[in-house]
């Protein structure tokens, strides 16, 4: 099958179904519309498929028929494409506006879901061409709780077996169907952290009557930077970020608690709970040393993200031997966002790589997360060529 043609044939088809989910986009942890559209759509594929999966997650498999005649490195592949949407209000002026009130794929989870449809088509008609299998995660809920560390303990990467899993996320900034890789670490880790300071209230006209919770978490508050201009190395980033700051009830009276809450991230999990240990070490003596206490908690959400160096090269051949040279890129430093495609990256061989959405002529391009993004569609061509042809490559490795 002359795979790009295939695409062509097919792609008004997923424009369509693109601009569906765009015009009902729905948040985490609802994505019931979708996940039935999605349903709909493999049932006439007469793709295997299981629902319901950490809510609304569907799991769907393709067999490959194709006799194996050799040892191969890898017995499955997967494809994740995430399918919430985010609350923000669409800004573009286009026929298939968001008709959810509030709500917009402003992520590019639409395209995500529709380029990963078009794969899965494609790759059911030549189901008779490889051994081995293909599956695709539908995944919910990737803008807040971690739909995929729920997918993976509910088994996605089990019966059939996956050894290695791709995904794709839309580029605002990278030209329209351009594939831009990152070697290595390549997302955050990030841990949520909430400090409370226990002072002694007092009046505010007799401050040596009581401790003061506001300067001590004032001070813990400008200290927590230095853990990482002089506890990390220069050469290994971090971020510590307090966010919020909440204390008192009247101008003239001393508290008796202060809160602070912020976020912290790194690009490896070493890192990151060396980081944690900081935080709490620090905060705990400076609240002492001002004659107060201090209780630090931690949640962590998601872990950082370390794309493995074989399926790089490996996908990265084939972009170029399909896209040329000139249209592949890379990253020119980590990303300190994060994503959890980073539970597949700690689980099995994985890759994570950013599809371009610029259109041809744009001075500049809204960033995620904006009302006014609004990716070029074309772009999803190369997103389908890159998913199909690095599944049937991988499914073809020998294995040591």
């Amino acid at each position: 099958m002359d795979i790009k043609k295939r695409i062509d044939e097919i792609y008004d088809e997923i424009v369509e179904i693109r601009r569906d989910l765009h015009m009902h986009p729905e948040l985490s942890q609802n994505e019931v519309r979708t996940a039935k559209k999605i349903s709909s759509y493999l049932q006439g594929l007469d793709i295997d498929y299981r629902s319901n999966v950490a809510g609304n997650g569907i799991v769907a498999w393709i067999e490959g028929k194709k006799k194996c005649e050799i040892k191969k490195q890898f017995r499955g592949v997967g494809i994740r494409a995430d399918i919430d949407a985010l609350p923000v209000k669409e800004m573009c002026d286009i026929d298939f506006k968001s008709m959810n009130k509030g709500v917009m794929h402003a992520c590019g989870h639409d395209v995500h879901t529709a380029v990963m449809l078009g794969s899965a088509k494609i790759l059911k008609a030549l189901e008779n061409e490889f051994c081995g299998a293909v599956k695709f995660f539908f995944q919910p809920a990737e803008e807040t709780v971690g739909g995929a560390e729920r997918m993976i303990k509910e088994g996605c990467l089990r019966n059939p077996d996956v050894d290695a899993v791709i995904g794709l996320h839309v580029a605002p900034l990278v030209s329209s169907g351009d594939i831009e890789f990152c070697k290595g670490k390549m997302n955050a880790a990030s841990t949520e952290f909430e400090i409370l300071v226990h002072g002694q209230s007092c009046h505010g006209a007799h401050p040596d009557d009581g401790v003061d919770p506001i300067v001590v978490a004032s001070h813990i508050v400008t200290g927590l930077q230095s853990i990482i201009s002089r506890n990390l190395s220069p050469a290994n980033p971090g971020v510590i970020t307090v966010g919020k700051f909440h204390s008192g009830t009247a101008n003239n009276i001393i508290p008796e608690t202060a809160v602070l809450s912020g976020i912290i991230r790194a690009l490896d999990n070493n890192t990151q709970q060396y980081i944690k240990d900081c935080v709490l070490k620090f905060s705990t003596s400076t609240a002492e040393a001002f004659g107060a206490r201090a209780a630090v908690s931690f949640e962590d959400s998601y872990p950082a993200l370390v794309n493995d160096d074989f399926l790089l090269d490996a996908v990265h051949d084939i972009a170029v031997e399909n896209l040329g040279t000139e249209r592949i890129h890379f990253m020119p430093e980590p990303s300190l966002g994060s994503d959890d495609f980073s539970y597949f990256t700690n689980s099995v061989k994985s890759l994570y790589f950013n599809l371009g959405t610029k259109k041809e002529g744009s001075i500049s391009s809204d960033v995620l997360h904006s009302g006014y993004y609004c990716p070029d569609e074309e772009s999803m061509k190369s997103g389908m060529l890159i998913e199909i042809m690095s599944v049937l490559k991988l499914l073809e490795i020998k294995a040591d």
